[in-house]
């Protein structure tokens, strides 16, 4: 399932998560990602990113991607779910006309 598993850093996406949500750039905008990763001390992953360019998209869109949604403190409940929840209040329910 992952590319080059072997080479990669062990903490490849523990990194990308940081830099999601730092909010500096999106994650598809590659030399921004490692630019960040740098800037935040991340240096080891952004040389492997840098190493394996063309991954990049496969890593991002797919195998991120997947992290996210097993990792997702939320469940895949939105914000305003989880605080709903949290507090004791009720969400409304949703009408389209």
């Amino acid at each position: 399932m992952t590319i080059l598993e072997d080479e990669r850093p062990d903490n490849l996406m523990e990194a990308l998560f940081e830099v999601r949500n730092s909010d500096r750039c999106n994650t598809l905008e590659r030399s921004c990602v490692i630019d960040t990763l740098k800037s935040i001390g991340q240096v080891t992953v952004a040389n492997w990113l840098e190493q394996h360019q063309e991954n990049y998209d496969k890593i991002i869109k797919q195998e991120f991607s997947q992290w996210l949604e097993s990792h997702s403190p939320y469940g895949g409940e939105s914000i305003a779910q989880v605080a709903a929840q949290t507090t004791g209040l009720t969400m409304p329910e949703d009408s389209f006309s």
